[in-house]
């Protein structure tokens, strides 16, 4: 959304609890006044690349209440119509070694049961293990990334319960997919836009939402076919 005339762009390039990097298309002409900011703990300002690292308390500061001050702080410098925030840190995502470990070793496991081959305790336990290993090296990741974990890491418990069951194939693969099929699905980019309101000494931020470029795409679409249907009429 680059393209939004008179608007200031934003790029969240990094988040977790209590700290905060962001990328600026202008110069921030006076980064020290974000230090009034209360919770704000400290900050690095990067001028040659804009680039601004802030620290901050999350008990004292959630992340949107920081981005709405940052944002305010910047558009009462600058005076933009529109500041357009774009939350690129959630891009990219990729299996780590053991997720791609676990799933292959329950696609052998699947394997190994429906042929009734001889070593399927082995695989049974190998799929059972790795899958244990991967869930757990995830959620550690979110806990140490976001300071929270996703719900689904509680499917840790059905996985040991099937060991009594039997049917550890069927919780191994439940686990891996409820933990990392979310991330391979496509998403699209969180973004959130505020219209600019200036005063003498204050600026108001009014959030604002645009459809997403789908929701653009179908309503196109469908315009276009109300057009053919009523020219065919």
């Amino acid at each position: 959304m680059h393209d939004n005339q008179g608007a200031l762009h934003v790029t969240v390039r990094h988040s977790a609890p209590g700290r905060i990097r962001l990328s600026f298309e202008k110069n921030f002409p006076n980064p020290e006044l974000l230090r009034c900011i209360p919770g704000v703990e400290d900050l690095t300002w990067n001028p040659r690349i804009l680039s601004m690292l802030i620290l901050y308390d999350s008990h004292k500061l959630s992340e949107f209440q920081l981005l709405q001050q940052v944002c305010g702080i910047f558009a009462l410098q600058l005076n933009p119509k529109m500041i357009h925030v774009r939350h690129e840190e959630e891009e990219g995502f990729s299996l780590s070694s053991a997720a791609l470990l676990a799933f292959f070793s329950i696609g052998l496991d699947g394997m190994v049961t429906s042929l009734s081959l001889p070593f399927s305790t082995f695989s049974k336990w190998l799929s059972v293990l790795t899958t244990l290993t991967a869930v757990t090296e995830h959620g550690w990741q979110e806990l140490n990334t976001r300071g929270s974990f996703d719900p689904e890491v509680m499917s840790l418990v059905y996985l040991l319960n099937s060991l009594s069951t039997g049917k550890t194939f069927q919780a191994s693969l439940l686990a891996w997919g409820l933990t990392f099929g979310r991330h391979l699905l496509p998403h699209e980019t969180r973004e959130t836009f505020w219209v600019v309101t200036q005063k003498t000494d204050a600026v108001t931020l009014t959030p604002v939402s645009y459809p997403s470029s789908h929701a653009f795409a179908g309503k196109l679409l469908r315009s276009g076919l109300d057009t053919i249907a009523r020219r065919a009429q």
